[in-house]
């Protein structure tokens, strides 16, 4: 049984479960669909909570999930604002598969009753060297647990939200079905601050913001994860800096040339969950760079 699936059964005992998706892009929903995929693969019930939920409401017997990715970092503020408000209260957390760096002051606020597992090798033996409170377990990042069969089955639902900045997405969406006819192969690269190559990236390439149609509930992430799914599985070749366009890839089957992003969170999910898989190895080529951000 995977660390996740452990910690979802033992949340079951909560008189009430919550839920905090990751709000963010394409590859955000991929993740968020690895939690709806084994919450309904074992029944779990829960309420999905957004960014304006007051914490407060919850009883020290129902228990807080928050999902997976690389969110209490230093180049993102929104899940760090998170635990240093939800740690006030009773109720426990359990963060899903992450990758974590720095941010010593906020990890040492997760208490005994919270569960971090951590989805790298890197991540895990910084925060065993950090002698944090909480239970600590090591895990695939979430979006391998999503299941495809499952996701596809809301591909006829529309985008949730109909608006201008949706309709230019959408023209993106159908941009890269029809570029994917005449050019088989896409540089797909960062354009935040997490990137580490030293080129200029296009913005209509970087598809998992491309991708984005919002990540408020199953339907928002369901849009948003079959829009990068259906992209990468148009191009035979893929090369890219995004963790989550790389794990798309594997899950179409897709070819991908990966490259490191500016800390070690690429290089520890492939170690971690690609290297030695034989469904998945055999599809990258992975280039690592020299220079990683590691404290």
């Amino acid at each position: 049984m995977s660390a996740v699936t452990e910690v979802l059964k033992e949340a079951a005992k909560y008189k009430k479960i919550y839920f905090k998706a990751n709000s963010g892009n394409a590859g955000d929903s991929l993740i968020n669909f690895g939690f709806y995929s084994l919450a309904d693969e074992l029944g779990l019930l829960y309420e999905e909570v957004d960014e304006q939920y007051d914490y407060a409401n919850i009883a020290g017997d129902s228990v807080l999930i928050l999902s997976g990715g690389g969110n209490i970092v230093p180049y993102w503020e929104a899940c760090s604002n998170i635990l240093r408000e939800v740690t006030r209260h009773e109720f426990p957390v359990i963060m899903l598969s992450q990758s974590i760096q720095g941010r010593r002051d906020v990890l040492r606020l997760l208490r005994q009753c919270d569960i971090l597992i951590l989805r790298e090798k890197f991540s895990y033996d910084y925060a065993l060297s950090l002698d944090l409170n909480c239970r600590l377990y090591i895990d695939h990042d979430l979006a391998f647990y999503a299941d495809l069969e499952y996701l596809y089955g809301f591909k006829k639902v529309l985008p949730p939200v109909f608006n201008l900045s949706k309709s230019q997405k959408l023209l993106k969406i159908y941009y890269h079905k029809t570029r994917a006819l005449f050019c088989r192969e896409l540089k797909a690269f960062r354009t935040d601050h997490e990137a580490n190559l030293k080129i200029k990236a296009k913005k209509i390439n970087d598809i998992a913001r491309a991708a984005k149609f919002g990540t408020r509930g199953i339907l928002e992430n369901a849009y948003s994860a079959i829009s990068l799914l259906e992209i990468v599985k148009r191009y035979k070749f893929v090369e890219t800096d995004r963790l989550h366009v790389f794990i798309a890839c594997l899950l179409a089957g897709t070819k991908v040339l990966l490259h490191d992003n500016v800390y070690y969170k690429i290089r520890g999910v492939y170690e971690h969950s690609v290297k030695d898989n034989p469904r998945y190895s055999h599809l990258v080529n992975y280039q690592p760079v020299d220079k990683l951000i590691w404290s």
